[in-house]
């Protein structure tokens, strides 16, 4: 029996957590370690449905930075299953990342826009990307630069919507 083919994929949204590519994407990496993305930014420049959940994680072209996520070892047809959830406006990229001492090339998605503002994403969103972060040991000064962005939250209003998308994510078969 051959052994299947694998890839690196990087995460640097929710998909850092490998409990939501598991949950939610039906993906178990073979392994996931922390990965450096040099010469971008994180950026929440990716709209989101309404003012409840006004953006999400993208990264950009930016010299002297870099974006601290996840490299996910994963079966080959694995990427076609988050190309194929993530939705057309996603360009796959194909990047060195750094991890464990050396670079790897690994792919990841980046959404298209020409948006160019860092728009603060949801408390409800942000803590999944910081959560992630601390589950996966990315460096504290990258997990607290998360932990210090801005967010939107409306009391009652975001608790009701957060509920929802809940159900939705992590309760839907």
């Amino acid at each position: 029996m051959s052994k299947p083919k694998t890839l690196f994929y990087f995460g640097y949204g929710s998909n850092m957590s490998t409990q939501y590519l598991i949950k939610r994407r039906k993906i178990i990496p073979i392994s996931s370690k922390v990965g450096v993305l040099k010469g971008y930014q994180l950026i929440m420049n990716m709209g989101g449905p309404n003012f409840l959940e006004p953006s999400f994680a993208n990264i950009r072209k930016y010299e002297c930075f870099s974006v601290e996520g996840v490299i996910h070892e994963i079966d080959k047809k694995d990427l076609q299953k988050i190309v194929n959830t993530e939705g057309e406006d996603y360009q796959l990229e194909k990047l060195s990342v750094y991890t464990e001492g050396k670079t790897k090339t690994a792919y990841t998605l980046i959404y298209i826009t020409n948006e160019t503002k860092d728009i603060p994403p949801s408390k409800r969103y942000l803590k999944i990307l910081i959560s992630a972060a601390k589950e996966n040991n990315l460096s504290t000064s990258y997990i607290e630069s998360l932990e210090r962005r801005p967010s939107v939250y409306y009391p009652l209003l975001s608790e009701i919507f957060s509920i929802r998308v809940y159900l939705w994510v992590w309760l839907r078969t």
